[in-house]
């Protein structure tokens, strides 16, 4: 006999774009598209993914949970499982997830916030560099130093051949951004899409904080980058059919300035000082899947950079602009 008790699990908190999701698509039957020790991922039709974790960090369209048991213990892939307001319910297996004391996270929060970042991006982003540089120098990390244009006292050893043969796309990436070619940039994202191992490849959760940051920059600067809906929808539609499914989702949340919550506060601390301190959650991001974090916070430091340098510009062209009411414009040379 099944003790269905050792199957039921209940949720912490849910996505709000889950939540409106299951209200507005009640009785939907989703499969496991896979099972990992502390998250499973359900599939509805081709692309939807919804993420179940019990590691204290939702992501976009997901739920956390109350038990850290592996999941790979009670669900299995192929498994159907029936998704409705207040519960998820295994059809052939003794499993129930509980969503009615959920509480609600919302994904979109950073770009809610109003006014300008107040963070010192400058010294914010030494410090990453600086700090990044003494963490192990897996997936995309032997590439900081190039990558960040800064001199280090403690330099990662260059020895991943993965990073080796990207390094230059990598490099002509970040500066065409920095110099505004985007038709260079969407060039080589066609290289950058799906390279690297892993269920979220290296060059994914690069491309993944780039298009948050510039999402955020669009939100909080309306007009002055109108590009940049374009530019990250792009990037989506091309993750479709170049990398795993995972990340393509990863990738399609990213454009909309959509990341997980641990993600989501280290950004807010960056640019808003938010949360209090910024390593603390620098390295929770860092224990973010084998080289997961690492290359995030890689992409982070570089679209920073060009965060920096766009807001600079855009405050110097607003001083140029506004004159006081009644107040005469200097002549030329003057």
């Amino acid at each position: 006999m099944v003790d269905m008790a050792m199957n039921e699990m209940n949720a912490k908190s849910i996505a709000d774009d889950l939540a409106d999701f299951l209200g507005d698509h009640p009785g939907q039957l989703a499969r496991v598209h896979s099972v990992f020790p502390h998250a499973v991922n359900l599939l509805i039709g081709e692309y939807e993914l919804i993420t179940l974790t019990n590691q204290g960090d939702i992501p976009p369209m997901g739920v956390l949970v109350d038990r850290g048991e592996t999941f790979t213990k009670l669900i299995k892939t192929g498994d159907e499982i029936l998704l409705d307001v207040d519960h998820f319910r295994a059809v052939s297996r003794a499993f129930t997830m509980d969503l009615r004391d959920a509480e609600t996270w919302k994904t979109g929060s950073m770009l809610s916030i109003d006014g300008r970042p107040v963070a010192d991006i400058a010294r914010i982003r030494l410090t990453l560099i600086r700090w990044l540089a003494k963490q192990p120098a897996q997936g995309l990390l032997p590439l900081l130093p190039r990558l960040a244009r800064q001199s280090l006292d403690h330099k990662p050893a260059n020895d991943n051949i993965y990073s080796r043969y990207i390094a230059n796309d990598l490099e002509v990436f970040t500066r065409a951004i920095n110099i505004s070619d985007w038709e260079c940039a969407l060039r080589l994202a066609d290289r950058l899409i799906g390279f690297g191992i892993g269920s979220t490849p290296s060059c994914d959760d690069f491309l993944a904080a780039y298009l948050v940051i510039l999402k955020i920059a669009d939100r909080l600067n309306p007009g002055r980058f109108p590009w940049v809906p374009e530019f990250n929808q792009s990037i989506a539609h091309k993750a479709k059919n170049r990398t795993t499914l995972i990340s393509a989702t990863m990738l399609k949340h990213a454009a909309d300035g959509k990341i997980s919550q641990i993600h989501q506060q280290l950004i807010q601390t960056c640019l808003f000082n938010k949360n209090g301190e910024l390593l603390h959650f620098a390295d929770l991001v860092m224990k973010h899947g084998a080289t997961s974090g690492g290359d995030f916070l890689l992409g982070l430091i570089c679209a920073l950079e060009w965060y920096q340098a766009a807001i600079t510009n855009t405050e110097k062209e607003g001083e140029r602009a506004w004159v006081e009411p009644n107040q005469p414009q200097p002549m030329p040379g003057i």
